[in-house]
């Protein structure tokens, strides 16, 4: 009995509490050995930046703040749009033209008005912007500003924070990886994204021209998918429960068949960066 006591798998029948918000998830921690109380403390003193608050921000951000996360940060230059509303959950057609990190933090404070929350209308285009911004525990970037991963993968790997990518390719739930600068992989230790050949500049231009007005499909079940896993692993590694997915690897659930492919990202110790 005492083996079972220690390793935390017996759970009291007082374990859930109706009247704590927390109670379930607490049930949840507790499956994984962790002690929940202590998980509870460590999310209460995480601070989160999101860099984008679209279809995946949307999601990931009430997932934290519900979930008892201490702050979080919302970073987006955009403003709502009624082609938005299938998959940006908690926006209205009353919110059409409002800037989207305002109307994230609103509804966010009426969800759970103890997650203190910062709102920011804009977009970071060089490190000077990223470090600008407040200081956070973990950066998540759902924005699709082309270059903006490795623009932030440099600040973070710089400044020792970390971070984690959530998004989708096509009909891919995709995340990670999860990277802490100076233990895991960076975003430059091994190619991710398929990129135009760099010794053949014609094919690039010629590429960059056909795709210009490329639009990307977006679908409301495949940004739940890849939003609600990146926003476990982001609750995994702040509350120290469990393994995040993500660690040296990028994730991907292919949504028409349900399969999961894992891209290995562990670290390069020739990595430039």
């Amino acid at each position: 009995m005492s083996t079972l006591e220690r390793g935390n798998c017996l759970l009291s029948v007082s374990a859930y509490d109706p009247q704590d918000r927390y109670s379930r998830h607490a049930l949840f921690y507790e499956l994984s050995g962790a002690d929940a109380e202590r998980v509870q403390r460590r999310l209460a003193s995480a601070h989160v930046l999101l860099l984008g608050c679209g279809g995946i921000g949307n999601l990931v951000a009430v997932t934290l703040a519900t979930a008892g996360v201490g702050a979080l940060t919302l970073v987006d230059a955009d403003h709502v749009e009624l082609s938005n509303l299938t998959r940006q959950f908690l926006f209205t057609e009353a919110d059409a033209g409002s800037p989207k990190s305002q109307v994230l933090a609103r509804e966010l404070r009426r969800r759970n008005p103890g997650c203190r929350i910062r709102s920011v209308v804009g977009a970071p285009a060089d490190t000077e912007d990223l470090r600008a911004l407040p200081e956070a525990d973990l950066l998540l970037v759902s924005a699709d500003s082309p270059g903006l991963t490795g623009l932030v993968n440099a600040h973070c790997v710089d400044s020792g924070r970390a971070w984690l990518n959530a998004c989708y390719v096509n009909d891919i739930a995709v995340w990670g990886p999860l990277v802490l600068p100076g233990i895991t992989g960076c975003w430059d230790c091994r190619p991710l994204t398929a990129s135009a050949p760099a010794d053949e500049p014609e094919l690039a231009v010629l590429i960059g021209r056909i795709n210009a007005r490329y639009q990307a499909p977006s679908n409301g079940p495949v940004n739940m998918l890849a939003s609600s896993l990146a926003a476990l692993d982001v609750l995994r590694h702040l509350g120290g429960f469990g393994v995040p997915a993500s660690l040296n690897r990028r994730m991907g659930v292919w949504s028409h068949d349900m399969s999961i492919q894992a891209q290995p990202a562990d670290r390069d110790p020739y990595c430039s960066t």
